[in-house]
């Protein structure tokens, strides 16, 4: 029988690393994610398994594979994690306090380009508050603490979450005037099967919005076999610039293209797409105050803004 080991776990920093590691899956990201060099992270992890006396991963290539010792102690690894970031939760959730740091998830468009006016105007009403503003079309895990506010497509159906309506979010169909010179007038729906289209394929499950509206079968709708595409692009604001350099229609919310001189809304009455924006933060942060600050702005801000969002909306109550 082998004699019993000495277990050394020394904190929780080593298990942050550890957990770093596996989410990242190269060292590269994972230093990245916790804010450290990459030799520091290989230090860390070399000493936390010479205490440990056995490897947690093993290299292939770049990439960090768990060894069953790796996967052995994960799920433990994972309940404390969830325990820090209760705690941190309730730490914050006390905080009456208008300074320290806000993070905020927010797609691309919305986040990118609207919301940067908006924290502008939040900096000069609270300038001690300081914004971490990460770009991702991925939906951060709120209770894990990797955001602390997120704008979302859509309400969140996770109970601990607590989601507010900023407003609605329209799309049609636009196209630069240097484009539209060289067709002939569209004034029906059936005028842009001689559309040629930037197609946009955005977030986890690549959506097409002009696939999705055909596929609704719209009474007024054109068939699949007339969708003649010119380009595709995973990110908004390529398929923004795409359309300005007159490579073919695009469907842009009304709110991002409708500010563009050059651009033409091609048949203002229809709606290509809906979403509704929500700001989303975790339950335990209602009492933050420089939190509760941050996002009673951005709704301010919203519901200023809800007609350029959504100009054939009713205003809401």
């Amino acid at each position: 029988m082998q004699p019993k080991r000495n277990i050394d776990i020394n904190d929780w920093a080593d298990l942050r690393v550890f957990l770093a590691i596996v989410d990242g899956q190269t060292l590269l990201n994972s230093a990245a994610n916790l804010g450290m060099s990459q030799p520091t992270v290989g230090r860390r992890l070399a000493a936390f398994e010479a205490r440990l006396g056995l490897p947690l991963f093993v290299r292939t290539g770049r990439r960090m594979a768990l060894t069953d010792g790796g996967q052995a102690i994960l799920e433990g690894a994972r309940s404390m994690e969830r325990e820090m970031n209760a705690i941190r939760r309730t730490l914050d959730g006390q905080s009456q306090g208008f300074y320290g740091g806000v993070t905020i998830s927010a797609m691309e468009g919305t986040g990118s380009q609207w919301l940067i006016p908006v924290l502008a105007s939040l900096k000069e009403k609270y300038p001690d508050i300081q914004v971490e503003l990460n770009i991702e079309s991925r939906q951060v895990d709120l209770l894990g603490r990797e955001a602390d506010l997120a704008l979302r497509f859509g309400r969140p159906l996770q109970l601990d979450l607590i989601a507010r309506k900023l407003t609605d979010i329209e799309f049609g169909v636009y196209a630069s005037k240097g484009y539209l010179r060289g067709l002939d007038a569209i004034e029906t729906m059936e005028d842009l099967q001689r559309v040629e289209w930037v197609r946009g394929q955005f977030g986890s499950d690549r959506r097409d919005v002009v696939t999705d509206y055909i596929l609704r079968s719209n009474p007024q709708g054109f068939g699949l076999g007339d969708y003649a595409i010119a380009m595709t692009t995973n990110s908004p604001t390529a398929q923004l610039a795409a359309v300005q350099a007159g490579i073919g229609a695009g469907v842009l919310s009304h709110r991002w293209a409708g500010g563009d001189g050059e651009l033409v809304n091609v048949l203002p009455g229809l709606v290509m797409a809906h979403y509704e924006l929500w700001l989303v933060t975790h339950e335990g942060l209602r009492h933050s105050a420089r939190i509760k600050a941050v996002a009673d702005h951005i709704a301010e801000a919203a519901l200023r803004d809800r007609g350029l969002f959504a100009p054939q909306q009713a205003p809401m109550d």
